[in-house]
């Protein structure tokens, strides 16, 4: 997704440093695991100041220190552009496009010197460019990419032009009239341009007045704009319907939507600049009789949240081996199964990244859209928007996908669709509500999916031990013979939680996934329509090197990944 206004300059790659004395000071510190560390970097193609961005987002520590870390290592200052002024005549003595290609943005001038902030301050070739546009001595200092993006469109646009367009806005006071908004008053009250820009003041009303979701809705005369504070829905303004048409035009293009598809609905998200901050804005655009009508939900700013990698998931070499077979048969229904359908979702999202290459559609119906994914197109159940799972399923079914992703099938009007789908035309990858694999597999013949579902995982979380705090024991005798089978005593070691200042004296930091699988052969589905009594059912399914959850429950606690009460405490969910 590109950022409002996005000119082709601005769409150049950001700098990829390599700083290996920044990695080993981040080390040195323990700020965080040596491991997580490694395998960030290796996630960023060992660009460092990718992994410095990602630190400062995700709260690994603040901006000021890590920042700090990093200029101690280049010997050069940094200089925070949330909290500096600028001279806004010293900014334009460089251009605009150059500023945004070259990620270097002027500050201040003092005497015959002007400072200026870029992510690559010890670029010579940056400085020597930079020298000849505006024509004296540079002092370089260091600020972070998305810091001079942010400034880039604060100094250049938001100050200038935008600003001036919002001041005359608010000054006519049309956002809050009864009036029907006209492109002819538009152009009276701010100029030829207006209403190619209100998009732009619709958006930063709704963020300055703390609005949750901003609706856009069209009739046979004309578009009612609404602005929804939580669940209070409040009318604000009229549109023409030329400016109805213009203003959604901008917006579904910010979005990136195929505007050819105005006859299907379709979910995305704009990124929007203000200055300091940006803005994530989800949107869903529903086709009605007289238009698009969309919903822009305010997001505010997340966190970095890091795409889930099969290979990052804790998983054993078999179940990854399991998985990898089923993506290459790609038929039927692979079922996963969990107390909370949403919890497996970065299981799902794994799948998806490691199977959607090449051509072909990837689509997903998801209750909650939890990441946005490159290259698949992921749709939101919606129900007060008229978008049930089973609009959703059928249109995705018609389009004759690669693959399908959906969050929950734990909805009695999707059955006939499930049912009827052909195993060696379709794959789906789909979550159901189970407490295990068997229980998962149980499911869905009830629900007649016997001849669909081909293959089943399941997962149960469990909470992760602290790797700065958890502490080492030796298991008492009796639990050793009751999880191993030991003819002479054995020493086994495990680990529990303690408490630090790094995971605020809990003991625990995150959680991870207790998992099992197993395929859907014949054999185990006819045993399961005949409901043979389950455990008889799971020793039955050990001819399939099976793994059950207490197995990969157990390994986890003995690498001191979680503390046996939790693998006791996953037993109890299901153990009758």
């Amino acid at each position: 997704m590109t950022d409002p206004a996005a000119s082709p300059a601005q769409l150049s790659q950001r700098p990829k440093i390599k700083n290996p004395e920044f990695i080993n000071h981040l080390k040195a510190k323990q700020l965080l695991p040596e491991e997580f560390i490694e395998d960030l970097l290796a996630e960023f193609n060992g660009n460092a100041l990718d992994l410095l961005m990602a630190l400062i987002q995700t709260g690994y520590g603040s901006k000021q220190d890590l920042c700090q870390i990093w200029c101690n290592t280049i010997g050069i200052a940094h200089v925070d552009l949330e909290k500096t002024l600028f001279q806004p005549d010293v900014v334009r003595k460089l251009p605009e496009s150059f500023a945004r290609e070259y990620y270097a943005i002027p500050v201040y001038q003092m005497g015959d010197t002007i400072t200026v902030a870029t992510a690559t301050p010890q670029n010579k070739k940056i400085l020597k460019e930079i020298e000849i546009r505006v024509g004296g001595r540079v002092n370089l200092v260091f600020a972070l990419p998305q810091d001079i993006e942010w400034a880039i469109e604060q100094e250049y646009m938001t100050n200038t032009s935008l600003q001036d367009f919002l001041k005359k806005i608010a000054a006519s006071r049309v956002l809050i009239s009864d009036k029907r908004i006209t492109p002819a008053g538009l152009k009276q009250i701010a100029g030829e341009e207006a209403i190619n820009q209100l998009h732009v003041a619709i958006t930063l009303v709704g963020i300055t007045e703390n609005i949750s979701e901003i609706i856009i809705e069209p009739s046979a005369e004309d578009a009612r704009v609404y602005f929804v504070d939580h669940q209070d829905i409040k009318e604000r303004f009229l549109l023409d319907l030329p400016v109805y048409r213009t203003l959604t035009a901008n917006l579904i293009k910010l979005a990136k939507l195929d505007n050819t598809s105005a006859d299907a609905s379709q979910y995305s998200r704009i990124l929007f600049p203000t200055p300091g901050k940006k803005y994530d804005i989800r949107v869903l655009s529903l086709p009605t009789e007289t238009g698009q009508k969309l919903f822009l939900k305010l997001m505010d700013r997340q966190p970095l949240l890091r795409l889930p990698q099969l290979a990052n998931l804790y998983m054993s070499k078999k179940l990854q081996q399991f998985i990898t077979h089923q993506l290459d048969m790609a038929n039927g229904i692979f079922l996963m199964g969990g107390p909370d359908t949403a919890a497996q979702t970065a299981i799902a999202y794994a799948i998806l990244l490691k199977f959607a290459s090449g051509k072909g559609k990837y689509l997903t119906v998801e209750d909650n859209i939890k990441y946005l994914l490159n290259g698949i197109e992921q749709y939101q159940v919606n129900p007060e928007a008229g978008v049930t799972r089973r609009a959703l399923l059928e249109s995705c079914l018609k389009q004759h996908p690669k693959m399908i992703y959906i969050q929950n099938i734990d909805d009695p009007e999707l059955k006939d669709l499930l049912v009827g789908i052909n195993p060696s035309d379709q794959f789906i990858v789909a979550g159901i509500k189970a407490e295990n694999a068997v229980e998962a597999l149980y499911r869905a013949l009830q629900m007649g999916m016997g001849n669909v579902v081909n293959a089943v995982v399941a997962q149960q979380p469990a909470a992760r031990l602290c790797d700065h705090c958890k502490e080492k024991y030796i298991l008492p005798e009796e639990t050793v013979q009751e999880l191993f089978i030991a003819k002479e005593k054995t020493r086994v070691s495990a680990w529990r939680e303690a408490g630090c200042a790094y995971c605020s004296h809990t003991g625990f930091i995150g959680s991870i996934g207790i998992y099992e699988y197993l395929p859907a052969t014949s054999v185990l589905k006819d045993l399961a329509e005949k409901n043979t009594n389950r455990y008889n059912l799971h020793q039955k399914t050990k001819e399939y090197n099976y793994e059950s959850l207490e197995y990969d429950g157990i390994k986890k606690v003995l690498r001191g990944l979680t503390p046996l009460k939790e693998l006791e405490r996953i037993q109890s969910r299901f153990i009758s």
